[in-house]
């Protein structure tokens, strides 16, 4: 958040986890999200029934998915910061250099929002229907706008760069070089969308991130330039 110094090679010394404890912690997030689908699903039908179940299927989903995005800090955190002592500072919450990052925001933003508009056009150009951002059903409510706001605009932003590229792309740069921390950190972020007609764009946006982070060696920038994408995109949809 405030301007430092900050040298140029990464900070391997301040990653203790190892691809282990990455595999560790992404086991603990499909699991825990697993439970938690299931759990709302069963407990959703018991005390509502079928028809109430549909009735606020929205609002639960929203809800869940609000859940699971804790869930992703908790599998970082119980990893690294937790495991080893070593605060959260080693998952990229540390200073940066602010007129790198006054530069280096905008242009990942809009190269993402670039890449998302040639996507949309080529789609269409192939006679396909390009993927809605948000399902219409998100934005039909007043309740269901405000949750999905929430999680669009401000969990999303803190708990996705955590777990992607403070704790995954991090860890796993750290031994394999981080093209390949990259690579795998940006499939598994878009993976973890659940939009398979959206897949492409959302994994050269979190390589665009990743970049992001090893220019600023700080999750902030990554965050701020997440807010801002998922930002503009509800924008759009509303």
């Amino acid at each position: 958040m405030m301007e430092g110094k900050v040298s140029e090679e990464a900070q391997p010394d301040l990653i203790p986890w190892t691809v282990g404890d990455i595999a560790r912690g992404v086991a603990v997030v499909i699991a825990l999200s697993l439970a938690i689908i299931v759990a709302v699903t069963i407990g959703a039908a018991l005390f509502l029934g079928f028809e109430g179940l549909q009735e606020h299927l929205v609002i639960l989903v929203l809800l869940s998915s609000l859940v699971l995005e804790g869930v992703m800090l908790l599998g970082a955190w119980l990893f690294s910061g937790l495991k080893y002592r070593c605060g959260w500072n080693a998952l990229g919450f540390r200073s940066f250099n602010m007129k790198r990052a006054l530069i280096l925001v905008p242009v990942v933003l809009l190269a993402g929002l670039l890449i998302n508009y040639l996507y949309q056009v080529l789609i269409s150009l192939v006679g396909m229907e390009p993927p809605p951002a948000v399902p219409p059903e998100f934005i039909q409510s007043g309740l269901s706008l405000a949750l999905l706001s929430l999680l669009a605009i401000f969990v999303a932003p803190i708990a996705e760069e955590t777990f992607f590229r403070g704790f995954i792309f991090t860890g796993i740069g750290k031994r394999f070089g981080y093209g390949w921390g990259a690579i795998a950190s940006a499939l598994l972020f878009a993976f973890a969308h659940i939009q398979p007609g959206a897949l492409l764009p959302i994994f050269l946006l979190g390589l665009l991130l990743a970049w992001l982070y090893i220019r600023t060696h700080s999750i902030w920038p990554c965050i701020l330039t997440h807010f801002a994408y998922n930002s503009l995109a509800l924008l759009f949809v509303i």
